[in-house]
């Protein structure tokens, strides 16, 4: 998102209001009362009651009201849908035993006079019983179609009775009641033996009816009240303490004092006062380094967790150890240097006031809030000396190039701290001479404090935070990385043009003060997707046949375009930051494989555009379209068969405007100013590698004879042909 558009009134205010309350909170000292032990915990000694107490015990309410609901009953509720399900089961059985009863009489008749096999029939979905079934198979037809009436009749009459699953048992002896006192026993016991098989409980589980019913037993149990006489035993030492014992133990005094009104009214108006002067920094300046969620979530929790170290060490080394210097030991400038290293030297400075006002007056005001707070020059020492330290560390870290470097920026700030805390030594009217070496051992402190912070939180909250640091890009831009090494092997023209891309793109970065060392690495593996198939771009092409020439425009536009794909693949098994793969995905933004496409439509005048077209997105950063733009004019200067001063400044000036008229520099904060500078610098690389050079005389005979040659011919350079795509470099001449 462009920084004009991110830094909004509603994000940079809710940034405030969570910094201001972060500050608040790490600024509130933590003044303990006696703590009672806690659920448990192992009482260390023996609790008794001050006074009388009486409080309803939640913990023993509720087994009580657990007790109520596992006394209720299970609830039923009547399944309407199990009726139409067990006669439709009990039909599919006597159709299976019609078709079997039809089967045997044909085959019977069939046989005529021969042996018959009388092995029972087996219904593999039957319920019944083998016997019951094999009678059903023998008995008369009349009997059969008898049967097969009353069983459904029997059947659908209990099944619209309520059931339950105990009950089934008792509700089988009332089959007989129901059929036809002039019944045989014989198919009366055919009719039992079948409803039996289908006949199923029609009550099942209601949930919610239980639930109510639960709930309402466990509402109508009251509260359970508990009481302790005064001086009563709570818990003795080395017991365990309970659910209620705890209860009890909470209703003595508050678990920690309360924070004096008038400091936290102070803390309060620093952290808002405070957190507004960030936020309204954040709002003009609109810096680039801050312009993203991920990054404004690292200044606020760096400042609040500078602010938050330093008071805890307050907590210990104040306002006992004054006079030692203690207080200065703490290494607060880790928490600007982390931001100046991860983000940039002027949020790097604007914190540094910021923390060092913050903790420099904690410091003298809030260990006892301000009854024995220092005097004079020593009043402000804190806020000095944090503030000195704190951008000497900043300052002296905005050329560190590897990790190394902030052991160095580590030495500066302790020594720093050490002058400056020499300094108010020497306004000391008692001037002691121990101070001098309590001050180098603060200094010491915060050098060495200082430095195992910053390398060791680096690249953690890098990580974190997904941040790409200047470390690592400068480890990314080695040419020895594997990817790079892969390129230059597999795909030399490839290489050497995203070389000259990352010069162009670096100048012209620098000149708008763009992040110039992401632009040339981002510009060295702009094309490493061409990796899965080199050959098929003309910079890799070496003498023969080109290979679209065998494609149809379609295929080889897809060829063209997946390089992008295959770059993003490639640049995510290699574990690429995200800022750098962004220039994979975003060097051609949507434009169109122009070349092939109008190759397409000379054939096919519908040829469809969106089959020619990358997939974007457009560029979304000033340093993506730098690249994009520095593609193109390498590529386009390249194909000119002329490189005079005029032709290539015309040739640079049309690549530009043409991606400004298809929109492809909406996206990103690019000016039409720095677009200016950004082509008068390609301007002016373009026609110092295109220079003229002179042409050499042929060797002097002395020469020929030194060397032992007759005669050399003058190396002649060729340029190679114009590419028909209009600069697209990626369609071949």
């Amino acid at each position: 998102m462009p920084r004009q558009h991110y830094f909004t009134p509603l994000r940079v205010g809710v940034f405030s209001i969570a910094v201001a309350i972060g500050i608040v909170l790490a600024l509130t000292p933590l003044r303990g009362a006696e703590q009672f032990p806690q659920l448990g915990d192992v009482a260390d000694r023996s609790w008794t009651t001050d006074l009388e107490i009486t409080f309803d015990s939640a913990h023993l309410t509720e087994q009580a009201r657990e007790e109520a609901r596992a006394r209720v009953e299970q609830r039923f509720m009547y399944d309407a849908d199990i009726a139409p399900a067990q006669l439709a089961a009990l039909q599919v059985y006597l159709d299976d035993l019609v078709s079997a009863r039809a089967a045997r009489a044909e085959a019977t008749a069939a046989l005529e006079q021969e042996e018959v096999d009388e092995s029972p029939v087996r219904i593999m979905s039957s319920r019944v019983d083998p016997a019951t079934q094999d009678a059903l198979l023998e008995i008369a037809e009349p009997q059969f179609r008898a049967v097969q009436r009353e069983a459904r009749n029997v059947l659908n009459a209990l099944l619209q009775r309520r059931i339950n699953e105990d009950d089934l048992a008792l509700i089988r002896l009332d089959i007989a009641d129901l059929l036809d006192p002039e019944t045989s026993v014989f198919r009366a016991a055919l009719v039992d033996d079948l409803v039996a098989a289908y006949l199923r409980a029609t009550l099942v589980p209601d949930p919610t009816a239980t639930a109510a019913a639960r709930d309402r037993a466990a509402v109508a149990v009251a509260p359970v009240t508990v009481a302790y006489p005064q001086d009563a035993l709570l818990i003795a030492g080395g017991e365990t303490v309970d659910e209620v014992t705890a209860e009890a133990l909470n209703q003595l005094t508050p678990r920690s004092a309360r924070v004096p009104l008038e400091p936290l009214a102070a803390m309060l108006l620093l952290g808002v006062g405070a957190s507004a002067a960030c936020g309204l920094y954040l709002f003009l300046a609109k810096p680039d380094a801050a312009a993203s969620d991920r990054r404004m979530l690292l200044l606020g929790f760096l400042i609040v967790l500078a602010v938050l170290a330093a008071r805890a060490w307050f907590e210990f080394a104040l306002p006992d150890w004054r006079t030692e210097s203690v207080d200065l030991m703490v290494p607060i400038a880790a928490g600007p240097l982390l931001i100046a290293a991860l983000l940039s030297t002027e949020l790097g400075v604007m914190s540094s006031v910021l923390i060092a006002m913050l903790v420099g007056v904690a410091a003298v005001v809030l260990p006892d809030y301000g009854d024995a707070a220092p005097m004079g020059a020593q009043a402000v020492r804190p806020v000095v000396v944090f503030l000195l330290v704190s951008l000497a560390a900043v300052l002296a870290s905005t050329r560190a190039q590897v990790l190394s470097q902030f052991g160095l920026t580590g030495l500066v700030a302790g020594f720093t701290a050490f002058i400056a805390g020499l300094a108010f030594w020497l306004f000391d009217g008692s001037r002691e001479t121990v101070q001098i070496g309590w001050l180098g051992l603060a200094g010491v402190a915060v050098a060495v404090g200082t430095a195992v912070i910053t390398i060791g939180a680096f690249s953690l909250l890098g990580a974190v935070f997904g941040i790409t640091t200047r470390m690592q890009l400068i480890e990314l831009a080695q040419l020895q990385r594997p990817l790079l090494r892969r390129l230059q092997e597999e795909a030399p023209g490839t290489f050497h043009h995203s070389l000259l891309v990352a010069t162009l793109g670096e100048r012209a970065a620098a000149q708008i003060n763009a992040n110039a060392l992401l632009v040339r690495v981002g510009a060295y593996y702009h094309d490493i997707g061409k990796l899965h198939s080199p050959g098929m771009f003309i910079e890799n092409q070496a003498e023969g046949p080109n290979p679209h020439e065998q494609l149809n425009p379609r295929e080889s536009a897809r060829v063209i375009i997946e390089h992008v794909h295959h770059g993003d693949a490639l640049a995510r098994a290699a574990r690429l930051p995200r800022r750098i793969r962004a220039f994979i995905s975003e060097h051609h933004g949507s434009r169109r494989v122009t070349y092939f496409y109008r190759k397409a439509a000379m054939a096919d005048p519908r040829a469809e555009p969106a089959e020619f077209t990358y997939a974007g997105p457009p560029p979304q950063t000033r340093e993506t379209a730098i690249v994009m733009l520095a593609d193109s004019c390498e590529a386009v200067v390249r194909a000119s068969p002329e490189h005079d001063d005029q032709t290539i400044g015309l040739l640079i000036d049309s690549v530009i405007e043409e991606r400004v008229r298809e929109r492809q520099l909406h996206e990103c904060d690019i000016t039409m100013r720095e677009l200016q500078t950004v082509g008068e610098s390609f301007k002016s690389t373009l026609r110092g590698v295109y220079h003229a050079r002179i042409e050499y005389p042929e060797p002097s005979a002395a020469e020929r004879a030194e060397i032992g040659v007759h005669s050399v011919g003058a190396t002649v350079a060729v340029s190679p042909p114009p590419s028909a795509s209009g600069g697209n470099r990626d369609a071949p001449s």
